[in-house]
C-alpha cells in the first residue's frame, strides 16, 4: 500500500510531551521520504485520510480518552485500513489501546480495566510494569536494559552494525503483553527480569513482551510499552530525583546510537523508507538528534539592469535595519530590522574571489536551532520570535558553492540571465535550509514590501514546507521548491484567479517546450497539481499493479492579498526535478524516455529548471495580460489528465458526470451530467477534492 502520510493521531488524551518527542524522531527517520501530519478524531472520522496514509501512529497519554473519541465508526476505519495493508504503531497508551484487552494499574485509583476495539494483539497488555507510575510528573520512569531479538526483524543483518542485544530505553507507565507467543505475534524486544505483576508486586515476571509485531491482515501493527521515540536530550534532569531514576539521561545517552538504530529496524520492519543519516554513530555529539538549523538568506540581482534598481533595493534593506543587535563577532555590526514575525539581521556581501559572504561565527551566533534542548514533564517553552539573517549581494559578491553546496547561485543567474525575461525572477533569494520560503514573505510584511516585482524565493530544504489546505509538502533534495512574488492588477479580462493556472501550466510548457521534450508524459490536474507518468518498481511497500500510473511531482499554493487596486500574490511551488522520491521526478521521467525510445535528451539541473519556468511564466503572463487565459486554454488541455473523464459528484447523491473543461474566467471546473445531460455543474478549485485516480471529486471540509 502506497501512501506518502504519517498521520500522529492528536486528540484528547494525548501526552503534550510524549506528542512533541515523537514528532522530532519520526521527523528525523521519515521525514525525508514522507509527510508527519498530526490527525485529529475529527479528521479521521469524516475525511479520506485512507489513500495517502502510510503509517498511523497512536502516542502515549490515556487510552480511556482514546476510547471516548475513536469507538465505533474510527475505529471500524483503522481496522480495515490495517487489514488491506496498513500500518499502525501504538507507544504505551496507544499500545494498550490496540490490545484485546487493557489492564492498568488494576486494585488502585488509577484502574483502568476492559475490552478494546481494535484487538491488533489478540491478548491483554498488563500494566504498570514497572510500579510509581505518576501522570502529572516523570515520577516512574526508569532507563530499562530491554533485550532486543534481532531474529525477529525483517531487516538486514548489516544494520544493527556491533550493537549489543541489551540496550537502554525510556519507560514510564507501558504495559507488558500477556502470551505474546501467538502464532501472529513476534515479540521484538522484552523487558529486563525485573518486571513486576501489577496484581501482585511481590511477584516477578519473567522477561516479559515489552515490542510485539502483529500481522492484521495484509497490514502490520508494532505495539511497544517502552518509549522509543523518547532521546536522552529531550528529558530535563530535574525531572529523575529517585534512586531508581536519578542515572536515567546518563544511561540513555551512552546507548541512544543503539536506540536510533531499534527505531530504524522497527520502522524498517514495517516496510518504511528510513533516512540513513538516522542511523549513524552520534553518541559523542552535543545533542543526539540533528535538529536541522536555518540558514543564510542571500539576495541577488538576476534578472534586474541597471545600477539605480539594484542601488536602491540595497539601500532599502539597509535602511530598515536600523535596530542594533546582541550579537557581537569582531568588527561586524550587528544591525537588525525587526518584521512582523522575525528579526531579520541585514548583512552586506563583500566582494572578493573566494571569500566567505557570511562569518560563520556570525551565523552560528544569529541562527540557532528553533526547538533545542530539555523540556521537563511541566515546562512549556514560551513562544519566541525567529531570527533571520538577510545577505546582500551584487553580481560580484555571490556566494560560490562551498557557501551553497546543493545550490549554484551563479548558474542560475547565468541561466536566467540567458532566456528573454525581466520580471519573473528579477531578484533571486536562495537558502540552503529555511521554516518556509512562502512562510517568510507572508510573515513579514516590511520585507515583502521591499522586494521587486518577480522575486522568487528559492531553498533547498524546507522545514515546514506547506501544501494546501493542511496538507505538508515533503522537501528532499533535487526537488526545487520556491515562492514568487508578482504584484497583478486589478483587471478584468486578466483574472486574479486564473494565475494558478497559468503557473501550472507555465512549469509544465518550460520543459516541453525544449526541442527533443514535447512528448515527455508531463501532465496538469485541475486545479493545479504536476503529475507524471511513472513505472512502480516492484517494491513491497506497493500491492498494487506494476503498470504505468500517473503521480504527482509537483503542486502550486497561491496567497494573495488586495489593497489600492493590485494584487499581491505569493507562488508558493514544489516540483520533483531531480529527487526520484518520494514518487518520481522530471530527470527520472527523461531518463525513463531515453531508455523507451533511444533518445539523449539531457537531464535539467534545479538551477536551470528555475529559469525556464520564470521565463516561461513571464512569456504566458503578458499574453494573460492582454488576451485573458481564454487563448491559452488550447495548451492547457493538450496537457491535462481530464479530457472526457467521467467522475462521480460525492455530495450530489454519487452522480455521475463527464468533464467538459474549465470556464477561463473564474477557473471552475465545468462537468456535464450522465444522467441529465443538459445539466452541467460548476466546481470552485478551492472548494472541491478531486481524486483523479478513483475519478471522485468532492466538497472540502
Amino acid at each position: 500500500m502506497a501512501g506518502l502520510n504519517v498521520l500522529v493521531y492528536s486528540g484528547p488524551g494525548v501526552s503534550l510531551n510524549g506528542h512533541a518527542y515523537l514528532l522530532r524522531t519520526l521527523r528525523q527517520f521519515l521525514g525525508h521520504r514522507y509527510a508527519i501530519i498530526t490527525i485529529s478524531p475529527e479528521t479521521l472520522r469524516t475525511e479520506p485520510w485512507e489513500s495517502k496514509a502510510a503509517m498511523l501512529v497512536i502516542p502515549g497519554g490515556r487510552d480511556l480518552p482514546y476510547m471516548a473519541e475513536m469507538n465505533g465508526e474510527i475505529n471500524q476505519r483503522i481496522k480495515a485500513w490495517v487489514s488491506k495493508g496498513g500500518r499502525y504503531m501504538g507507544i504505551c497508551a496507544g499500545g494498550y489501546y490496540a490490545s484485546s484487552r487493557c489492564e492498568f494499574e488494576p486494585g488502585t485509583d488509577k484502574e483502568v480495566i476492559g475490552d478494546r476495539e481494535l484487538a491488533f494483539y489478540p491478548g491483554t497488555c498488563l500494566g504498570c510494569a514497572y510500579p510509581e507510575f505518576n501522570y502529572k510528573s516523570e515520577e516512574g520512569a526508569r532507563a530499562v536494559e530491554a533485550t532486543v531479538d534481532r531474529s525477529k526483524f525483517c531487516v538486514p543483518e548489516s544494520l544493527w552494525r556491533s550493537d549489543p542485544k541489551a540496550i537502554r530505553l525510556h519507560y514510564n507507565g507501558g504495559g507488558f503483553f500477556v502470551g505474546a507467543e501467538d502464532t501472529n505475534t513476534k515479540v521484538l524486544v522484552r523487558y529486563p527480569s525485573d518486571v513486576t505483576n501489577p496484581y501482585d508486586r511481590s511477584q516477578q515476571v519473567n522477561n516479559p513482551a515489552a515490542i510485539v509485531s502483529c500481522t492484521v491482515g495484509k497490514g502490520i501493527a508494532v505495539l511497544s510499552g517502552l518509549h522509543i521515540e523518547y532521546a536522552w536530550d529531550f528529558l530535563a534532569p530535574s525531572s529523575y530525583s529517585k534512586p531508581y531514576n536519578r542515572n536515567l539521561i546518563p544511561l540513555m545517552r551512552n546507548h541512544d546510537a543503539f536506540r536510533r538504530r531499534l527505531f530504524g529496524a522497527i520502522l524498517t520492519h514495517m516496510k518504511l523508507a528510513v533516512d540513513p543519516n538516522a542511523l549513524d554513530d552520534q553518541t559523542d555529539t552535543a545533542h543526539s538528534m540533528r535538529v536541522p538549523k536555518v540558514t543564510p538568506t542571500f539576495l541577488a540581482p538576476a534578472r534586474a539592469s541597471g545600477v539605480s534598481a539594484v542601488a536602491s533595493t540595497m539601500y532599502a534593506f539597509n535602511k530598515l535595519a536600523t535596530t542594533q543587535g546582541s550579537c557581537s563577532v569582531g568588527n561586524i555590526a550587528d544591525r537588525v530590522f525587526q518584521d512582523v514575525a522575525d528579526d531579520i539581521h541585514v548583512v552586506t556581501a563583500v566582494a572578493g574571489v573566494g571569500k566567505r559572504r557570511v562569518d560563520p561565527e556570525y551565523q552560528k551566533l544569529v541562527l540557532q536551532p528553533d526547538d533545542i534542548g530539555p523540556v521537563s514533564a511541566t515546562e512549556v517553552k514560551p513562544d519566541s520570535r525567529k531570527h533571520s539573517m538577510l545577505v546582500l549581494c551584487t553580481s560580484e559578491a555571490l556566494p560560490d558553492t562551498n557557501e551553497t553546496p546543493r545550490f549554484d547561485m551563479r548558474a542560475a543567474i547565468k541561466y536566467m540571465q540567458a532566456m528573454k525575461a525581466h520580471t519573473a525572477g528579477s531578484w533571486l533569494m536562495y537558502s540552503d535550509t529555511t521554516r518556509s520560503t512562502q512562510t517568510f514573505f507572508e510573515k513579514n510584511p516590511g520585507l515583502l514590501a521591499q522586494l521587486p516585482d518577480g522575486t522568487v524565493n528559492v531553498a533547498t530544504i524546507q522545514l515546514a514546507g506547506r501544501g494546501r489546505g493542511r496538507n505538508a509538502w515533503i522537501s528532499p533534495v533535487g526537488c526545487l521548491q520556491f515562492t514568487m512574488l508578482i504584484r497583478h492588477p486589478n483587471m478584468k479580462q486578466a483574472p486574479v484567479v486564473m494565475m494558478q493556472y497559468l503557473m501550472s501550466l507555465a512549469i509544465v510548457e518550460s520543459v516541453k517546450a525544449q526541442p527533443g521534450y514535447e512528448n515527455l508524459p508531463l501532465r496538469l490536474k485541475w486545479p493545479n497539481d504536476l503529475y507524471a507518468l511513472h513505472k512502480p518498481v516492484e517494491d513491497s511497500d506497493d500491492d498494487s499493479s506494476s503498470d504505468p500510473t500517473y503521480v504527482k511531482i509537483g503542486g502550486i499554493l497561491v496567497n494573495s492579498s488586495y489593497k489600492s487596486g493590485e494584487f499581491t500574490l505569493l507562488f508558493g511551488c514544489g516540483i520533483n526535478v531531480a529527487n526520484a522520491l518520494p514518487t518520481t521526478s522530471i530527470n527520472s521521467v527523461i531518463r525513463d524516455y531515453n531508455n523507451a525510445n533511444g533518445t539523449r535528451l539531457e537531464t535539467i539541473p534545479v538551477e536551470r529548471a528555475l529559469a525556464l519556468i520564470t521565463a516561461k511564466f513571464e512569456e504566458l503572463y503578458r499574453q494573460f495580460l492582454t488576451f485573458g487565459f481564454k487563448p491559452l486554454l488550447d495548451a492547457y488541455y493538450r496537457n491535462w489528465l481530464h479530457t472526457d473523464q467521467e467522475v462521480v459528484l460525492t455530495d450530489r447523491s454519487y452522480e455521475k458526470a463527464r468533464v467538459i473543461g474549465i470556464n477561463a474566467l473564474d477557473g471552475q471546473l465545468q462537468v456535464r451530467s450522465l444522467s441529465s445531460p443538459a445539466t452541467v455543474y460548476s466546481l470552485q478549485p478551492d472548494g472541491n477534492s478531486f481524486d483523479m485516480l478513483r475519478g471522485l471529486i468532492s466538497r472540502k471540509v
